[in-house]
């Protein structure tokens, strides 16, 4: 498609020479994601030698100039863009664009290739940069391949600190002087030790937990209302009640949500549900 109209004879001739080099990348990439080894791919397998620098600008040129608007292979861009609505790489910004799982820069025989664009939004796409994975731990989910929604990972915690900064455990009636929610991963027992290593390398390269608390920030004084009229009926007990109601509802629709281990963090919280949760809404 991307070379198909509207392009000079040269430059359809050394694009067409690579037509099948460029296919036999996309199946090895295929195979790499489905067994989680694309650490073990050789970018010189991916790119022509280094002193044809004008053959590699031509290819990735097929994505940065054959994909634009009205250019013949925006069809295939356009799709990649629609398959989420939501960032698959972090579950909460809007997909406003289209990156290389691994980078055309360094692949360039997949600059193109449809299962290598993925969407995402834009802070996401910034964070990711031009990085291909060294080893196994290094390799961030591919949304197409990786399937870990099955599963429950993701945690939260809300950390009281006194005066000089130190962490304490505030109980009921206690004034603590800051606080904080912190999300983390937490595997469950069956994953073995590299499949936890991935999904935290993917946390730590799209910032995942400086994410989660931004919007964990948010959230809080948009709940405070029901909170305290749960607290008015029941105290304590109701107010635990409701949030972990607030958290088996969001986890219908996607067990690590952000929400979900935040409600339950809060819910498990005895300071929290005794009236620290005024303190919490004030800032």
């Amino acid at each position: 498609m991307c070379i198909s109209a509207k392009i000079s004879q040269p430059i359809w001739k050394l694009l067409s020479s690579y037509e099948l080099r460029v296919v036999v990348a996309a199946g090895s990439y295929e195979r790499a994601c489905r067994s989680s080894t694309l650490h073990l791919l050789n970018p010189a397998d991916f790119s022509p030698l280094p002193m044809k620098e004008g053959d590699k600008k031509a290819l990735i040129a097929m994505y940065e100039q054959r994909m634009k608007p009205d250019k013949p292979g925006r069809p295939v861009y356009e799709e990649a863009r629609n398959r989420k609505g939501k960032c698959p790489m972090c579950g909460v910004g809007s997909v406003r664009q289209v990156d290389h799982h691994m980078p055309k820069s360094i692949y360039p025989y997949l600059a193109a290739v449809p299962i290598n664009l993925l969407p995402i939004c834009s802070d996401c796409n910034f964070a990711k940069k031009d990085k291909a994975p060294t080893c196994y731990a290094e390799q961030t989910l591919h949304p197409y391949f990786d399937d870990i929604d099955d599963d429950r990972w993701l945690r939260a915690r809300l950390i009281t600190c006194s005066a000089d900064g130190q962490a304490f455990d505030a109980k009921p009636l206690d004034s603590p002087a800051s606080w904080l929610i912190e999300f983390y991963v937490d595997p469950p027992d069956s994953w073995d030790t590299g499949h936890a290593d991935r999904v935290r390398e993917h946390f730590k390269t799209f910032k995942l937990a400086d994410l989660y608390e931004d919007q964990a920030a948010d959230d809080l004084p948009g709940i405070e209302g029901s909170i305290e009229e749960a607290f008015q009926a029941g105290g304590a007990p109701d107010v635990r009640a409701h949030l972990l109601g607030l958290a088996r509802t969001r986890a219908r629709q996607y067990k690590n949500s952000w929400m979900v281990a935040l409600y339950e963090a809060l819910g498990d919280h005895d300071w929290f549900c005794s009236g620290g949760f005024r303190q919490l809404a004030a800032g």
